[in-house]
Order: C-alpha cells, then structure tokens, then sequence
C-alpha cells in the first residue's frame, strides 16, 4: 500500500471515529435520561404515598440532580399519589429529554377473583403488584406461577395466544428474560357507557386453552381466564396487565386503579 493511500484510510478511520463516538455518547445520555425519569417518578410516587419523607417533587429533582440529569416538570395526583416526571440530560449532540410515570401498589384488601360492589374483581390471586405504571398505564400484577387470573369485569374474549414472534428491545439487552412469544388474553369490556379493554400478559401457554377460552368466548368477572406463567419478556412470573380504550396489550391509556382498586379507592 502507498504512502498517501495509508494516510487517506487513516483520515477516514478518524472521520468515521468521531461520529460514531459522539452517538455513542448521546446513547448513553438518553440512558442516563430514562433511568433518572424512572427513578425521580417513582420517588416521587412513594414520597406522595407516604413512603418516603419529604415533597414529592423536591426529592425527584435531588434524584434527577444526583444522576447528572435536571427536572424539568413534575406533576402529581394527590388522591392517587400518581407521579409524573419530565428529565432532561446534557448529550453530544444536544439535550436528551425523558418521561416517566410511577404510582405506588394497589392496596386492595379483595381477595383474587372476588368481585367487588362496582362489578370489577382483583385479577390476580395474589394482593398488589411488583412494579408501578410503566409503559403507559401498565402494572405488573404479583402472581405466583401456575396461579389463576381472573377476568377483571364481565366481557368477551377478544384474542387470545400468543401476539409476536421475536424478543423485543428489552430482552434484546436481557436475552435471560426471553421464554419465547408472550401469551396474551384481551377481554372487552361494556361498563358504564364506556368500551374498555383488559389483558393478561405473560400467562402460561396452553392455559387459555385449557379453560376453554377463545375469541368470542363470554366471560364473567372474577372467572378465571389463564394462569400466571414466564412466557414472552420477564424477569420472573407475574401479570403485565393493561386496560385500554383499544384492543391492544400495550402501552394502555386507562388508569385500572379506578376500576380494580388501588390508592383511596374501592
């Protein structure tokens, strides 16, 4: 190889480097972004539940502050202890924002499959959840593997299996989470004028199935409708459970506290 053609491979090497690195670096901001919105928006929630000493707000900005982010807005609900956050973080190639929303565990006294005095059952059998709003309005139900999930309230089966094929971002990053395609139920639901959808996530495969459950298929709330297992992305057996105005399983628009149970309710 000549001697200019050395140095032209050289100069492209380093003119290929700096970009690459610079988005690596912003990756990393965008990171450091949502882990600081995910940890402000659930201090913020404990603290507004009473978990935690001190405003709600001010300990997200400490929490922000020490993750080498800034808060930019803070939102709560106070009946709900329902938190908001809106982070921002310094990148390479420009300022990376997050948002985050956390709200503490239901404290539902029902027991699984019991329905209630508005018609809506817990639909776990375990009481309260593993993890707070994420992704939307979805909660993580605590579940022992093998146990039953209920209907939440009377309604039709309106998919049921499984809904992918391949792991996604998550489990990409975590191939231990990966048991193969998540399984799924999505129930419909009249209530009040209002058409919402639930859905189990995460359940046993075959155990739809097993209870005879298909689209179409009537259900009543607090009629047992999978069984909590390890499939599609999880770190351990529960029910990401959702409640939608659509029929999908992800990122849900409706708060289920409000049916279900959960903080100054029920």
């Amino acid at each position: 190889m000549s001697a200019p053609a050395t140095l032209v491979c050289a100069a492209a090497a380093i003119c290929l480097g700096v970009p690459i690195i610079a988005a690596s670096s912003h990756l990393e901001a965008s990171h450091r972004a949502a882990g600081a919105a995910d940890a402000a928006a659930l201090a913020a929630a404990d603290s507004a539940a009473g978990f935690l000493a001190g405003d709600p707000c001010d300990l997200a900005g400490a929490v922000t502050s020490a993750m080498s982010s800034e808060l930019v807005s803070c939102e709560l609900d106070p009946a709900l202890a329902d938190a908001r956050v809106k982070v921002v973080a310094d990148g390479p190639l420009g300022a990376v924002v997050a948002s985050a929303h956390a709200g503490p565990p239901p404290s539902s006294a029902m027991p699984g499959g019991a329905v209630g005095a508005n018609g809506w059952a817990w639909p776990s059998s375990e009481p309260g959840i593993t993890q707070g709003f994420h992704d939307g309005y979805s909660i993580d139900l605590r579940a022992v593997e093998g146990s039953p999930l209920y209907a939440p309230y009377d309604g039709v089966v309106v998919a049921a299996g499984t809904d992918s094929d391949g792991p996604p971002e998550k489990c990409v990053a975590e191939p231990s989470w990966w048991h193969g395609p998540n399984h799924t139920i999505i129930i419909r639901h009249s209530y009040r004028g209002e058409v919402l959808f639930s859905s189990h996530n995460h359940v046993a495969p075959g155990s739809t199935d097993a209870f005879g459950l298909s689209p179409g298929t009537a259900v009543r709330a607090g009629q047992p409708v999978a069984l909590a297992g390890m499939s599609g992305c999880t770190s351990g057996p529960h029910s990401h459970f959702t409640l939608s105005t659509t029929p999908s399983n992800a990122f849900p628009d409706v708060n289920p506290y409000l049916y279900i149970g959960g903080p100054e309710i029920r």
